[in-house]
């Protein structure tokens, strides 16, 4: 009889650590959506020295968690820089460059502490 419960007792505990220990579904994920601003001018002409360019494609990116409104990931402004040699006689080769916000009268606008630099990919 001890067998027997000892048996009864190994398999209700084998029951309870499969059974009672299983993982439950978790809730639904956040689903993230992208909020896109467009930005206005659509295009802007820029000149430095012997090159000349213009940036288009350009607008505003935010992640923002749908139903709540919470903000994933902030703003993020993004646009494509195109660059001409406008010499003749010169060669021109980029190294580096840098990315400088300025308001209406030409003073640069200072970034927030938490933003990064604006970066310059090139493909």
């Amino acid at each position: 009889m001890w067998k027997w419960v000892g048996v009864t007792i190994t398999a209700t505990a084998v029951a309870a650590m499969t059974l009672g220990c299983s993982q439950q579904p978790s809730g639904t994920a956040a689903v993230i959506e992208d909020k896109i601003y467009t930005v206005t001018p659509a295009s802007v002409k820029v000149k430095a020295g012997i090159l000349a360019g213009e940036v288009t494609e350009m607008r505003v990116t935010e992640r923002v968690e749908k139903g709540s409104g919470r903000v994933v990931s902030p703003a993020k402004l993004t646009g494509t820089l195109k660059l001409k040699n406008s010499s003749k006689d010169q060669a021109v080769r980029l190294v580096g460059g840098k990315i400088q916000y300025i308001d209406a009268q030409g003073q640069p606008i200072k970034l927030e502490e938490t933003r990064t630099e604006p970066t310059i990919k090139s493909l």
